[in-house]
């Protein structure tokens, strides 16, 4: 029973995120939020890998390139677009965006590792599709046609895609290192990308002029979303399965929704609820296993 809390914690946590992203974005620029989020976040898991392991596990070469494309697709690029995303769309539709990375993931891996792509699968990716586009265009697929996507939104879908790179190198990974390793040095090789991108937005000057709510903010991103809901969601995959594990990550985009319209006053529209059911059943349907 204690397991299921933590997944459904981590969840929680990781839906939260949307929100808290937004809250911290309206007082500091996207590139010193993710460069201060991911500095907490990394110092504290090399810590515990330390402590965990007695050692830094050593870095061969050839496992340099594959943590150099991890930090700069999931924690750099990743965290870059995810707080601009924030500052120019609603919470609530970047959860629906982002969640579809498992999708585009299942592409790749079909692609790259010669997974099988089925029927249902196939039905999953148009679910998907027809999910974001509804929710993109608040219903109206003409306004797609006439004024395009919207920067917030073009953020997001590049969120998905980084998520997705990130994941499909962490695999290659996957044997090598242990997780906790893994998911730690491509953090700090990440936070070493985004300081210099955040060196050229008065870096300095912002953390010395840090509210109280942002930097409340940045320990709930860096400390229980990150680290925290990293590790609770691990000791899931452990206990559980990958598979059982990984159904509590539908939950993920709903509380994303939830935290959205409780504390951020977002509307809870008919639009998006039908295309959050269409996202959340397609992704089912990508992940679920050929019978």
């Amino acid at each position: 029973m204690k397991i299921y809390f933590k997944l459904l914690f981590a969840m929680l946590v990781w839906g939260g995120t949307f929100t808290s992203a937004r809250l911290l974005g309206s007082e500091v620029e996207p590139s010193i939020s993710a460069f201060l989020r991911f500095l907490i976040a990394s110092a504290t898991m090399l810590a515990m890998l330390y402590y965990k392991e007695g050692s830094f596990p050593r870095v061969h070469k050839k496992q340099l390139i594959p943590l150099i494309g991890m930090g700069l697709t999931g924690i750099a690029m990743y965290n870059l677009l995810f707080f601009y995303g924030l500052v120019h769309a609603e919470a609530s539709r970047g959860s629906m965006i982002t969640a579809t990375n498992p999708l585009l993931t299942a592409l790749g891996a079909a692609f790259i590792f010669k997974e099988r792509f089925t029927l249902v699968r196939a039905t999953g990716f148009v679910l998907c599709v027809i999910g974001v586009v509804l929710i993109i265009s608040r219903g109206d697929f003409s306004s797609l046609l006439n004024d395009g996507i919207g920067l917030g939104e073009l953020a997001f879908i590049g969120c998905a895609f980084s998520w997705a790179a990130y994941t499909l190198i962490g695999r290659l990974m996957s044997t090598q290192l242990s997780s906790l390793a893994v998911i730690a040095y491509a953090s700090s090789i990440g936070t070493v990308i985004l300081f210099f991108v955040a060196l050229n937005e008065n870096l300095f000057d912002a953390i010395t002029t840090l509210t109280l709510n942002a930097s409340l903010n940045l320990l709930y991103l860096a400390i229980l979303a990150t680290v925290i809901g990293f590790v609770w969601f691990q000791e899931g995959v452990k206990t559980l399965g990958a598979a059982k594990a990984a159904v509590f990550i539908y939950f993920m985009p709903v509380s994303a929704v939830f935290w959205a319209y409780l504390i951020l006053d977002e509307k809870l529209t008919l639009v998006l609820i039908i295309g959050a059911i269409l996202v959340i059943s397609g992704i089912y349907l990508v992940n679920k296993k050929a019978e």
